[in-house]
C-alpha cells in the first residue's frame, strides 16, 4: 500500500505529462480495439455470407462427392437416413435438401456457365436468405420457374418473365435442355454467387438431371454454431461411412485461412501499438526519476531496499497502464455502441461483395479483444518500467541527496 501511495502522488506531479501521455495510450488502446471490432464485423458477414447463402453450418454428403460432385454420387430416397437422423437429433435448427450440379444458361444474348440447384422452396427459406434477397419477382411461385441473381442477370440481358434455357447433362451422361421464365431476381452480399448461381424448384431439378427422387446433399443449420462439432460427431455416428458430413470450415476452408490472417495481423497491430507504448510509458519514469534524485537518495539513505524501489516505480507504470487502458476501453465502447447501425461502405460495394461482405458493416468486439490487450499491455507497463528502475537503483545515496 505504502508503494502504491508513493506511486500515485509521483504520478501526478506532473499533470501535464501524465495526462499527455494517458492521451497517446487511451487513443491507440481504443484505436486497436475499434480496428478490430471493424475487421471482426467484416470476418463475421463474411461467415454469415457463406453460412446463409450456400454452405450452412453443416452439408451431408454421399461419400466422395466433396472431392468429386458427381451427380451418380447423391443421396438416395431424398437423403431419408439423414433426414431421420435431422430429425430426432436435439440442437438441429432447421434443414434443407438440395440438388446441385452444373449447367449452362442461354438467353436470346449470352449464355453463362452456372451452379444450378434445385431448392424445397419452404425448407430452403429456413436455412438460407434466399427469398430476403429478392429485388424483384417471386421466390418460386409456381412450376417451370428460374432464380437468378442480379449480376447474372445483367450478364444475360434479361428480366423478371424473360424466358431463358438450361442446359445440363442427366444422370445418364445425355445432354439436355429445358426453358425455364425468370420468376425472381436475387442480390446477396456475395457477388461471385450472385452471378454464378441459378435456382429452381426440386422437382423441376430432379426431373431435369433425371435423379427420381435423389437429393445431392442435406444442408444444416445448428441451433447454435458453438455446438456444431458436437453435431457433426453425433450425425456421424448414425450414418456411418457411407454419408460424408462435413462443417462450413471443412466446406470453405480458404474462408478459415482469412480469418486465420486477420487473427495474426491483430498480434502485429498490438506489437506496434504497444512498442509505442513502452517508449511513451519509459519516457515519462525517467524524467520522474530524474526528477526525484534527492528525493529517491533520501529515501535509500534511511533504508529503503533496491526490491521496494523497484516496486514503486513498476507500480506506477502499471497504474499509468491501467489509466490509459480504461479511458481507451471507454472511448472504444463508445465509438462502438455509437455505430451500432454500422458502416456504410456502400462506395466500395463492388470490392466488399467480391469479398462476400455487405455495404454496411456493424464492429463486433470480442472476449479475447479485450483480454489479450490487458494483458500485452500489463507486461507492457512491466517492460516500460525496468529501464527506469534500473537508473533509480544504481545511484548513490550519498551523491544523490546532493543533486540539485
Amino acid at each position: 500500500m505504502l508503494s502504491l501511495r508513493f506511486a500515485w502522488r509521483n504520478l501526478w506531479r506532473n499533470p501535464r505529462r501524465t495526462a499527455i501521455v494517458l492521451s497517446a495510450v487511451s487513443v491507440g488502446i481504443a484505436g486497436v480495439v475499434l480496428s478490430m471490432a471493424v475487421n471482426n464485423g467484416m470476418i463475421l458477414q463474411m461467415v454469415e455470407t457463406a453460412i446463409r447463402t450456400e454452405v450452412g453450418h453443416l452439408q451431408l454428403h454421399a461419400r466422395g462427392f466433396e472431392a468429386n460432385p458427381r451427380l451418380r454420387l447423391n443421396l438416395p430416397e431424398g437423403g431419408r437416413a439423414g433426414v431421420e437422423a435431422l430429425r430426432a437429433l436435439p440442437g438441429v435448427r432447421a434443414f434443407a435438401p438440395r440438388v446441385r450440379s452444373e449447367g449452362l444458361v442461354f438467353s436470346p444474348r449470352a449464355s453463362v456457365g452456372v451452379a444450378v440447384v434445385g431448392i424445397d422452396p419452404e425448407r430452403e427459406a429456413e436455412v438460407s436468405v434466399l427469398e430476403r434477397s429478392l429485388v424483384a419477382g417471386a421466390y418460386l411461385d409456381g412450376q417451370r420457374r428460374i432464380l437468378v441473381g442480379e449480376a447474372l442477370a445483367r450478364r444475360l440481358h434479361v428480366e423478371v418473365g424473360d424466358k431463358v434455357v438450361l442446359s445440363v447433362q442427366q444422370l445418364g451422361g445425355d445432354l439436355t435442355g429445358e426453358a425455364f421464365r425468370v420468376g425472381g431476381v436475387f442480390r446477396t452480399a456475395s457477388l461471385e454467387f450472385d452471378r454464378g448461381t441459378v435456382f429452381l424448384r426440386l422437382p423441376d431439378s430432379q426431373q431435369l438431371f433425371g435423379l427420381g427422387d435423389a437429393v445431392s446433399e442435406l444442408v444444416v443449420l445448428a441451433e447454435e454454431r458453438r455446438r456444431v462439432g458436437a453435431l457433426q460427431a453425433a450425425l456421424r455416428a448414425r450414418l456411418g461411412d457411407g454419408v460424408e458430413v462435413r462443417t462450413w470450415e471443412e466446406l470453405r476452408p480458404l474462408l478459415v485461412q482469412m480469418i486465420e490472417v486477420f487473427d495474426a495481423t491483430a498480434w502485429y497491430v498490438y506489437a506496434a501499438i504497444f512498442v509505442a507504448m513502452v517508449f511513451g510509458i519509459a519516457n515519462v519514469l525517467l524524467m520522474s526519476v530524474y526528477e526525484r534524485i534527492r528525493e529517491i537518495g533520501i529515501l535509500m539513505a534511511i533504508g529503503m531496499k533496491g526490491r521496494r524501489l523497484v516496486a514503486m516505480i513498476v507500480v506506477e507504470s502499471t497504474l499509468l497502464t491501467g489509466l490509459g487502458l480504461g479511458l481507451g476501453y471507454g472511448l472504444a465502447v463508445a465509438a462502438v455502441a455509437s455505430l451500432r447501425d454500422g458502416i456504410d461502405l456502400s462506395r466500395w460495394a463492388e470490392g466488399l461483395t467480391t469479398l462476400g461482405v455487405g455495404t454496411v458493416i456493424v464492429p463486433v468486439i470480442r472476449s479475447q479483444d479485450v483480454g489479450i490487450p490487458i494483458l500485452v499491455a500489463l507486461v507492457t507497463a512491466i517492460v516500460a518500467s525496468l529501464w527506469p528502475s534500473l537508473r533509480a537503483t544504481r545511484l548513490r545515496p550519498a551523491q544523490a541527496v546532493r543533486h540539485v
